[in-house]
């Protein structure tokens, strides 16, 4: 172990921590995804009404003072459905990740760990799902294991963690090198231990960057699929699919489609911001800018 290796390792953060704080943008995405967050969390507060309560009397009503952001073809008020999406949404992007790192971690680091033909067999791996367009991959997944929001989380993650795996490879292989990873194997500590205690601690910083710019991801593609049909099911409230079901009244209800489309911009820009504003700060090049 390297004694000092605390020391700096808590300098690092602190200088991240001031990089970012100093970048604006990121702090404006940091503050959409705590509102973003805030929503979710507190959906039953905030909704003026319950997300499946029917009005046929206030059918594709515009945006009004009762319904602010107006209604859907079955009279159920548009805000408060979006509202309600976001815990869709979010649950899609932590839970996508959360599989998508777990995996990813996993196979990278065993691949750059070990090498030889443990690395070879799981690069051949990711090679082969990279090799299919992911879209057309989630969407053959999804057709196979049914539409429904649970098999949503299973299609995305067992898809997106190819990124992650090559980067922890890549981390591994620079990492298991260095003085006090030689030190931790010098004094018996099995493989496992110096992996997951010695190595993977000091490759958090891309997997932070992994998961917040993911997130963003995995909202986008659980809409793609909702709006296909593929995903959320009715009467659920999920943004993709208030989207499709609002295109057939475009010109008379445009409201419809609009507003939760808006949502989904605001919160994917909110994380992209983020991510980049983390991946900036956690850059060691950017120390000195």
């Amino acid at each position: 172990m390297n004694p000092g290796r605390g020391k700096k390792r808590e300098g690092f953060w602190a200088d991240a921590g001031k990089r970012l704080k100093r970048n604006k943008a990121a702090m404006l995405g940091l503050m959409m995804v705590i509102l973003f967050i805030l929503v979710a969390m507190l959906a039953p507060l905030l909704a003026p009404y319950q997300p499946e309560q029917i009005d046929l009397f206030s059918v594709l009503t515009p945006p009004s003072r009762e319904h602010w952001l107006g209604t859907d073809y079955y009279g159920r008020d548009l805000l408060s459905r979006i509202i309600y999406g976001t815990r869709i949404s979010l649950a899609v992007g932590l839970t996508v990740q959360l599989i998508s790192l777990t995996i990813g971690t996993l196979l990278g680091s065993l691949a750059g760990y070990y090498g030889g033909k443990v690395d070879l067999v799981i690069m051949r791996i990711v090679d082969i799902v990279l090799s299919f367009p992911s879209l057309l991959l989630i969407i053959a997944i999804m057709v196979a294991l049914g539409p429904s929001i649970f098999n949503v989380f299973l299609a995305l993650g067992l898809v997106s963690w190819t990124r992650t795996a090559r980067i922890m490879r890549s981390e591994f292989i620079v990492t298991r090198e260095r003085d006090y990873v030689k030190a931790a194997r010098a004094i018996g500590n099995n493989h496992f231990r110096i992996m997951f205690k010695h190595i993977l601690p000091n490759c958090l910083a891309p997997l932070i960057i992994i998961f917040t710019m993911g997130i963003a991801n995995a909202i986008m593609m659980e809409a793609s699929l909702s709006f296909l049909g593929l995903g959320a099911q009715e009467p659920t409230p999920s943004w993709g699919s208030i989207i499709n079901n609002g295109l057939q009244y475009l010109r008379t209800a445009p409201w419809y489609s609009l507003f939760p489309g808006l949502a989904i911009a605001y919160t994917v820009l909110g994380f992209n911001l983020l991510g980049d504003g983390l991946r900036d700060a956690l850059d060691p090049k950017m120390k000195d800018v």
